[in-house]
């Protein structure tokens, strides 16, 4: 797999999170924004739009947006999960929003 991307974009960041949180891993290639490295015609062939990140997979599938290929780890590594699961028990309590009572506004004239 590689991974188009940038070391200050925070989109980058959270697929490099989910990658190292399912176990894989990507050649990073770097696509420096402030040089406008993301414009390059070869890089505009793979991802039309000019934003990282973009996932290639090694059978050639291109996904780009960071919470598509977060969430796209289902259908392309259907066995491997993110996290363990963790039982939580059910709330006992009404949730907050229901508790506290609404704040009027001050109107002003």
């Amino acid at each position: 797999m590689k991974l188009h991307g940038y070391f200050r974009s925070s989109a980058s960041y959270r697929v490099r999170i989910a990658l190292n949180l399912k176990g894989l891993s990507a050649d990073h290639l770097p696509r420096h924004l402030r040089r406008g490295e993301q414009r390059d015609p070869a890089y505009l062939a793979i991802n039309p739009q000019g934003l990282v990140p973009t996932l290639q997979d090694d059978a050639g599938a291109i996904i780009t947006q960071s919470l598509a290929i977060s969430n796209g780890w289902r259908k392309l590594i259907p066995n491997r999960r993110c996290c363990r699961r963790i039982r939580c028990a059910a709330p006992k309590s009404a949730p907050l929003r229901w508790r506290w009572p609404a704040i009027p506004t001050p109107c002003r004239t």
